[in-house]
């Protein structure tokens, strides 16, 4: 990490600590010690102070008195909240990403799912393999949509969505469907039918994850119906 630019480090600080912080190795409530961290990396404090910043512009790390930084607690209301504005802005970044995918973007997608579906009897797979590969895949469709902006705030809301998803069991087959659905659509380069697969896929996940099938009012409700979205009752 030494020979990266200032910029660079704060990002892969960022990369390091969201991880620990997504996959549960710092559990809600952990001290981040700037010095301590900065010495196990291997670099100033710099990188890591800014990298926190972030962080906590993004929910995942609190600052308390007397205690400094520590890891934000797990909100899983929030749940309804981050899903309504994945389902508009992930649907946003598959309807400008699919047109511009080239072939070995979706030669990649393709090989994700598959590592996904080789994966899915792994002892860890819904305590992070999960989280990993789905990511990836869909990562690859958002970072064509070629808009550093909307990719940021995708990646923010999709790693308190991962946080979320630890709770809850996500071997549900509903996930591979629409995963298989979405590559098709992006083979095709229809652009419509990706984005309308992958709002799909968020609402069917959030309410696998809520054991509902039902929609109250809020912003999920507004948001789907903004989207021209069946709104369940």
């Amino acid at each position: 990490m030494a020979q990266l630019t200032p910029r660079r480090m704060t990002d892969e600080v960022v990369t390091i600590l969201r991880e620990r912080i997504v996959t549960g190795d710092l559990a809600a409530g952990s001290r981040i010690d700037v010095a301590t961290l900065a010495a196990e990396l291997g670099i100033s404090r710099t990188p890591v102070r800014e990298a926190i910043l972030q962080l906590e512009t993004q929910g995942l790390v609190v600052r308390q008195p007397y205690r400094g930084t520590v890891v934000a607690g797990v909100d899983v209301g929030r749940l309804e909240e981050v899903t309504a504005l994945r389902i508009d802005l992930e649907g946003r970044a598959a309807l400008l990403g699919t047109p511009r995918l080239t072939d070995a973007d979706v030669q990649r997608m393709t090989g994700l799912l598959d590592e996904l579906d080789a994966r899915s009897g792994d002892a860890d797979f819904s305590q992070g393999v999960f989280n990993d590969v789905n990511r990836a895949f869909h990562g690859v469709l958002y970072a064509a949509a070629d808009s550093p902006v909307l990719e940021r705030l995708i990646s923010s809301l999709g790693a308190e969505a991962d946080r979320l998803r630890l709770h809850f069991d996500v071997r549900a087959p509903f996930a591979e469907a629409y995963h298989r659905v979405i590559l098709d659509a992006c083979r095709r380069r229809d652009a419509a039918a990706a984005a309308e697969a992958t709002r799909q896929h968020l609402l069917e996940s959030y309410l696998a994850m809520r054991g509902e099938r039902a929609v109250g009012d809020g912003i999920l409700a507004d948001v789907l119906r903004e989207q021209g979205m069946q709104v369940r009752r």
